[in-house]
């Protein structure tokens, strides 16, 4: 059954303000708005540090993805800029506090209708000049008391801003443990392959030996014994291409796992596979805890409120605002004049016209915010398809796994009983080779099908929103 992940439960708490976010206060973040360390995906998952000197597991190769995978870092960077945002919103229930202080060096040059400049430029008689150094120091205050709302609304959108970044963070890191868990599979599943076409080899050697050994003694022909050179041959390929298919899977995952390609990973044996519980609960209950749990519907949300929180800033705008200003100037000239000077002031602003800018700017946000209404909703429909279509891919992958595992065991019985029959001379090699080939690909089909419902569940986990605690049932 699912339970709301620890990754969730931080998104809900941190709908409140100041909640969960609040991190120590420092000098780039005075109101301590910003969080220190992404939250964790699952209930388990531990503290990132070296790789474990042991063989890895799905849930540490997870852990290690969400500490070193560079799209968790993008993700996270955008989570505190978002949070400095709120930062900045709030700056407007603060005052303003300006100082000035400075000296200014002024020359004076007079001269009057006695004077005339000679031939050099120089000014002669009724002439006169003065230098005098001017200094000053002003410390000034402003406070906006009122601006019809803008300001919380400002507020309001930072906070919904830093909602939607959150969510985003936690789709980005569900969509990295999903590309872990699908990389991961894919290797098993190769590994599982190449342990088929080992067998299958095997088997078309003992093939190609009996037909050997039935031409020496007369018994068959020679093209027996080259179709079974040619089954072999085809055997030992696909086990060579399995083989580089295993490579490339290998270095996949260290990628998805934010390691270098060429990381030698030594992994454990996988957990028990999953019977597919979550199919008990039935599509409906699965989709209505999508629409609670899934981070991209609840940024979907928080968009919404940004928007309505953004036409209520540009609805401001048009408000008459109300400030109040303080300030005091202290001057010298020369040192020998001082002066203190000191002003309050309450001043009222009033837009009256501004060429319909102001209309068109509201205009433009109920735009917006209907805009994200509409694709909040676009995406809660879009949850609940791939739920319900991941829902489907589940239960056809474990009917598939029953299937496949039936198939090996009559194609293992049948191969066998072509193989006897050969030896015994009533039956034809053309009848081994095709017994042989069913046998192959049953075994193949059963090797993929396996972990194709490993991935599928896990698909299913990430459709709805869960996907930490389905990687939290793996953990030993």
């Amino acid at each position: 059954m699912l339970t709301i992940s620890r990754l969730s439960l931080f998104l809900i708490v941190a709908g409140i303000p100041g909640l969960a976010l609040a991190g120590p206060s420092s000098h780039d973040d005075p109101r301590g708005l910003m969080p220190v360390a992404p939250p964790p995906v699952s209930a388990g998952q531990a503290p990132c540090g070296e790789l474990p000197a042991r063989p890895l597991t799905l849930p540490d190769l997870v852990d290690v993805a969400l500490c070193r995978n560079p799209q968790t870092r993008v993700s996270w960077a955008s989570v505190r800029a978002a949070a400095a945002g709120q930062g900045i919103a709030r700056a407007g229930n603060l005052p303003t506090v300006d100082l000035s202080v400075g000296p200014s060096f002024v020359r004076n040059d007079s001269f009057n209708s006695g004077g005339f400049v000679d031939s050099n430029g120089q000014i002669i008689g009724g002439s006169s000049s003065s230098n005098q150094v001017n200094t000053s120091a002003s410390l000034a205050v402003r406070y906006l008391l009122f601006d019809g709302g803008g300001r919380a609304a400002r507020i309001e959108a930072a906070d919904a801003r830093q909602r939607a970044a959150l969510a985003l963070y936690a789709d980005a890191a569900q969509g990295v443990v999903l590309n872990v868990v699908t990389a991961y599979n894919s290797l098993l599943a190769n590994r599982a392959v190449e342990t088929a076409n080992i067998a299958n080899v095997a088997f078309a050697r003992q093939s190609r030996d009996l037909a050997a050994g039935r031409k020496t003694a007369g018994v068959a022909t020679s093209a027996d014994q080259l179709q079974g050179e040619t089954s072999l041959a085809q055997a030992e390929l696909t086990l060579i291409q399995t083989r580089g298919n295993i490579r490339t899977a290998a270095a996949q995952l260290a990628v998805a796992a934010g390691l270098p390609p060429q990381t030698t990973l030594d992994l454990a044996p996988p957990a028990p596979l999953a019977s597919g519980d979550m199919l008990r609960r039935g599509a409906d209950a699965l989709i209505a805890d999508a629409e609670r749990l899934r981070p991209d519907i609840v940024a979907a949300r928080a968009n919404v409120d940004n928007a309505n929180a953004n036409v209520r800033a540009q609805q401001s705008a048009g408000r008459p605002s109300v400030s109040v200003s303080a300030t005091n100037t202290l001057s010298a000239v020369d040192t020998s004049i001082d002066r203190n000077s000191g002003v309050v002031g309450l001043s009222l602003a009033i837009p009256i016209f501004s060429g319909w800018n102001q209309r068109y700017n509201i205009a433009s946000a109920r735009a917006e915010a209907e805009r994200q209404t509409a694709l909040a909703e676009q995406t809660r429909q879009q949850a609940g398809l791939s739920v319900y279509s991941n829902y489907v891919a589940l239960d056809n992958a474990l009917a598939s796994l029953v299937t496949a595992r039936a198939l090996v065991a009559s194609a293992t019985e049948s191969a066998a009983l072509a193989q006897g029959r050969y030896k015994a001379g009533v039956g034809t090699f053309a009848d081994l080779l095709n017994a042989q080939s069913a046998l192959a690909g049953a075994r193949q089909q059963l090797a993929q099908n396996e972990f194709n419902v490993r991935t599928a569940n896990a698909q299913l986990a990430r459709a709805v929103g869960g996907i930490g605690e389905a990687i939290d049932g793996e953990r030993r």
